[in-house]
């Protein structure tokens, strides 16, 4: 409370207004997700079928 904050705002659109640090959380979302579900596909194939 009584702090200072940097925000992000789009001037043409003042509802859309974000923290710098939430920024990128929407870009490393679906690359995370991609990874993480390579990962877990790889991990059953072997845990099924065993190398």
């Amino acid at each position: 409370m009584g702090g200072i904050i940097d925000v992000v705002y789009d001037p043409k659109d003042l509802s859309n207004v974000e923290t710098p640090g939430q920024m990128t959380s929407g870009r490393v979302a679906l690359p995370a997700a991609v990874v993480s579900g390579l990962v877990l596909a790889f991990s059953l194939l072997m845990l099924f079928f065993g190398a």
